[in-house]
């Protein structure tokens, strides 16, 4: 047998008023709830085991902004032009166009976006995505390409109480710390100094192509290794691509003896680290996670004319095509890693991060700490639109095929009228 049910043989100007009104009164209701919830986050920071995540982000970004002011101070000491063209903020993080130490081209808008201390926010948020949680062992990479996320990675770290490794190269790319009296190796120590980061490098390679600065003049080589002299720490000097990543994966492994590492950070395009440029397309930004049947020398089956654009200089007299270089284009720290199952970090696409957390782009003003979206862990918004457009729908249904208990009732009390025409009828 067929369901009867009621259904008014027209709906009523009223209800059509009514179901606007109601629609009105649940979008505007939406758009002035809080994105955040204290209560909501603090039960999200538990269940990633880490209770006060948003205290520790606001930590760390202050800790960023902190070393930001230090850097800066420290260019105005040694008398550097920060030139608006470049620097807008006047963040003192942002380096030459060029300068000896260059190793490569720069993109200014993402050495600007990279000049946010909320990016020490983002790292945290990566590091917990990547399963790392307080107290663990992690090892980083990174160049002098871009020191800001640098110094955000390294606060992260420091205020989740994490236990890094670090390795760190001295050359830049543009517009990152290319000032031949002011490399990487100088800001890390000068941080390290005035007590603003807790950790240092444990090994400083010269960096560029093959790690060790090969093309470069003798001039820059020199520079280089003045910096890392500087620093006082030591020279991890290398012949290859292949002895750079064994060395450092020899100082990763002697430092922690029989612990493991949570996570691999790397920050910059390193020849070691991440294969450079390419390494960095083919791996990309965020969190990555190992995969089942990785293995380090086919990873998305780079071909030879890809390894070929890898890098200038890549062919040679004994290798005129640069196939020697195809064999080993996705062989490096970060795929090392991976295909012992750790995870990955790569910091590198400063403004698809940025977008994806929150940020501004290419900011010409200086950003405080606690600004942007990456600060907001559990989004109500979302789930509360949808619930609205949910009620939304339950109210048109129920004008439009109200249940037949509810019509009875309505027609006891007279809220249909007397005229026959407006009366609910059965339907089949």
């Amino acid at each position: 047998m067929k369901k009867l049910y009621y259904r008014p043989q027209k709906i009523s100007s009223g209800s059509l008023l009514f179901l606007a009104a109601l629609s009105v009164v649940v979008v505007i209701t939406l758009r002035n709830m809080p994105s955040r919830w204290a209560a909501l986050e603090s039960w999200a920071g538990t269940a990633m085991q880490v209770p006060d995540v948003e205290d520790r982000m606001l930590r760390a970004s202050e800790q960023a902004q902190d070393a930001f002011d230090a850097i800066h101070c420290k260019r105005v000491v040694l008398g550097h032009r920060m030139l608006d063209i470049h620097d807008p903020a006047d963040t003192g993080m942002v380096g030459p166009s060029m300068s000896l130490v260059t190793s490569l081209p720069g993109h200014l808008d993402a050495k600007l976006t990279s000049v946010n201390p909320n990016f020490a926010a983002v790292a945290m948020r990566l590091l917990i995505e990547a399963g790392v949680r307080p107290g663990d062992r992690i090892a980083i990479g990174c160049t002098g390409s871009f020191p800001a996320l640098n110094i955000a990675v390294y606060a992260a770290a420091e205020a989740m109480d994490l236990r890094p490794v670090i390795i760190s190269s001295a050359a830049s790319s543009q517009f990152g710390a290319n000032s031949p009296d002011l490399m990487w190796p100088d800001m890390e120590k000068l941080l390290f100094d005035q007590g603003i980061i807790r950790h240092r490098s444990e090994m400083i390679s010269r960096g560029g192509f093959q790690d060790r600065a090969a093309g470069m003049s003798d001039d820059t080589r020199e520079i280089l290794e003045a910096s890392i002299a500087r620093s006082g720490l030591p020279l991890m000097d290398s012949v290859s691509d292949d002895d750079a990543i064994e060395r450092r994966m020899m100082v990763y492994s002697q430092a922690v003896e029989d612990e493991t590492y949570a996570v691999y950070i790397n920050v910059g395009g390193g020849d070691a680290s991440v294969g450079g440029t390419i390494g960095n397309d083919v791996l990309g930004e965020g969190v990555i996670r190992p995969m089942s049947s990785f293995h380090p020398r086919n990873l998305l089956g780079l071909n030879k004319v890809t390894a070929a654009t890898r890098k200038a200089g890549t062919p040679s007299a004994e290798d005129p095509t640069g196939e020697a270089a195809a064999a080993t284009a996705t062989d490096c720290v970060a795929t090392r890693f991976l295909s012992s199952g750790v995870p990955v970090i790569n910091m590198i696409n400063a403004v698809k991060l940025a977008k994806q957390y929150g940020l501004p782009v290419a900011s010409t003003e200086i950003i405080r700490p606690g600004e942007g979206g990456v600060y907001v862990i559990a989004d109500m918004r979302r789930p509360l639109a949808i619930a609205g457009i949910v009620f939304i729908l339950l109210a048109t249904l129920l004008v439009v095929r109200p249940p037949a208990r509810l019509v009875d009732a309505g027609k006891k009390r007279g809220w249909f009228g007397d005229d026959a025409k407006s009366q609910p009828q059965w339907m089949v």
